[in-house]
């Protein structure tokens, strides 16, 4: 039975989920607990929220909003608002077929990502469904509407015609698994300054240090409306949004808590949230860098034609043409590790400054003349001449700062004024040798420590790379965080045996 209930801004902030407070009173009459999800509606807004019930802060007959909820969906103060309990669930009942090893029709996939994305299931009984990629793992025809689905849980926005772009739409994304994440803000800018439309939008850490969002989000602002990404796009051709800011696929926003709080990640769900996060932003025409090798998610060259394959056929089922960028890592793309280091190696690339790391502009190089040549912004074998151009005339810096003020930037930030911790430890090497390897799983390890992503100025530095020859007391790397005990944490995190392969 839906009670009718005066609502009262609660000035507490929840973050990504949506709390409401109820007198307990009014949750015994409703017949709800602590904790449950329930269906607030107000005019036509309907919203699954969990519950927190109280004898104190709200009176008999109100319902406090936290701030999330009043602020986005503009429900006043005193408005008659609806409580009721939502009805059961048909995903659910697709879940436990699921992990019964059954196969899903499109009705029940379609039925589970809507609720998902509306947060109606509990985050456990999300976890419920992140294990069925594992087993019993889904088909192809599975796969599509999962896609489809996590698509459509949301808005789906439309680039095409902006600024007499036509239909071409551009974008790259990574599968990730190596440490630095410097490429996308420097291959974005490389690419608009050639008048490619380019609406970029990417994820924070899940099992990496830093995610491209926790990088850029050291020099701008990542968390824009709807309204706001039209506007920048309009204005200079390209953005680089944090996804989670827009109500884009967000079946795939609740998927990935879950695989954030677990750590864990499988290969058909990085194929459905990265297809699926490109059709939201509409996307015609994609790069996906595919980075494998030793400490990678790729190790076993089996898993990267797979899912070199599986891209290629799903995006392709979407009307978006694809090409995939197969390359070999055994460390870091750049010297730095964790959100300012990181974005101090992309104005160093950007800035041409001497200490830039050479490797990783290398690697934009080749993307960039991949996409080019493959859209028809420059002839087969002139695409890497003509993004080392954009970057040597200083239009493709010109470019990242256009974007960075278009969504909220105040200034530009020069390279040398990112300043990582001002605690730091220095590494040095035990005995004489070569650095053959790198293992990312390792860096991982120490930059979480040291307090990355959530802390911006922790990280590592690495002063020595691949192939670099070293003699005993040389300097390996530097460990930066805030607090002495991040610091300890970081430094006994340290284990150079199975961090260097020599």
């Amino acid at each position: 039975m839906a009670m009718y209930l005066k609502s009262k801004k609660i000035d507490l902030g929840a973050g990504k989920d949506l709390f409401i407070v109820v007198h307990q009173s009014d949750a015994d009459d409703l017949g709800i607990n602590e904790g449950e999800i329930v269906l607030l509606g107000y005019r036509d807004v309907e919203l699954y929220v969990k519950v927190i019930i109280t004898d104190t802060k709200v009176s008999i007959g109100e319902v406090g909003l936290y701030e999330e909820i009043p602020e986005e969906y503009h429900i006043p103060e005193g408005a008659k608002v609806m409580i009721d309990i939502p009805n059961a669930s048909k995903s659910l009942e697709a879940i436990k077929k699921k992990i019964s090893g059954h196969r899903l029709n499109e009705e029940e996939i379609l039925a589970i990502m809507e609720d998902i994305g509306s947060r109606k299931l509990k985050e456990t009984e999300v976890a419920f469904f992140v294990s069925t990629f594992f087993n019993p793992g889904f088909d192809n025809d599975e796969i599509k509407w999962m896609t489809k689905g996590m698509a459509g849980s949301g808005e789906i926005l439309d680039f095409k015609y902006i600024k007499n772009n036509k239909e071409l739409v551009v974008d790259k994304h990574s599968i990730g698994g190596t440490a630095g994440k410097g490429i996308t803000p420097i291959l974005v800018p490389i690419l608009a300054a050639t008048g490619l439309v380019i609406p970029n939008s990417s994820t924070r850490a899940i099992t990496s240090p830093a995610g491209t969002t926790d990088i850029l989000e050291t020099v701008m602002p990542v968390s824009v409306t709807k309204k706001k990404v039209y506007e920048v796009v309009a204005k200079v051709g390209a953005c680089m949004i944090w996804g989670g800011s827009l109500y884009l696929a967000p079946a795939d926003d609740e998927i990935i808590n879950v695989e954030r709080s677990l750590k864990i990640q499988e290969f058909q769900k990085v194929l459905v949230s990265i297809v699926a996060k490109k059709i939201a932003m509409g996307v015609t025409s994609v790069l996906i860098d595919l980075p494998y090798g030793k400490g990678s998610k790729l190790e076993r060259p089996d898993d990267l034609e797979f899912l070199s394959r599986e891209f290629e056929k799903l995006f392709d089922q979407f009307g978006i043409k694809c090409v995939t960028f197969k390359r070999v890592v055994k460390g870091p793309d750049g010297n730095g590790v964790g959100p300012i280091l990181e974005m101090r190696d992309c104005l160093r690339v950007l800035e041409r400054d001497e200490k830039r790391p050479l490797g990783m502009e290398e690697t934009v190089v080749a993307m960039a003349s991949e996409i080019f040549e493959h859209n028809g912004k420059a002839k087969k074998g002139e695409g890497k001449k003509l993004a080392r151009e954009l970057l040597d005339s200083g239009k493709a810096l010109k470019k990242f700062w256009e974007i960075a003020k278009a969504q909220g930037a105040k200034s530009e930030v020069k390279a040398a004024d990112l300043e990582p911790g001002t605690l730091k430890h220095e590494v040095v090497a035990p005995k004489d040798f070569e650095i053959k390897y790198i293992c990312t799983r390792e860096i991982v390890e120490i930059a979480r420590a040291l307090g990355t992503p959530k802390i911006k100025e922790a990280g590592i530095y690495m002063e020595k790379m691949v192939g670099d020859k070293v003699k005993k007391g040389d300097l390996l790397m530097t460990l930066y965080a805030t607090t002495q005990d991040r610091l300890e944490d970081g430094i006994n995190a340290v284990d150079l045996k199975e961090l260097f392969e020599i």
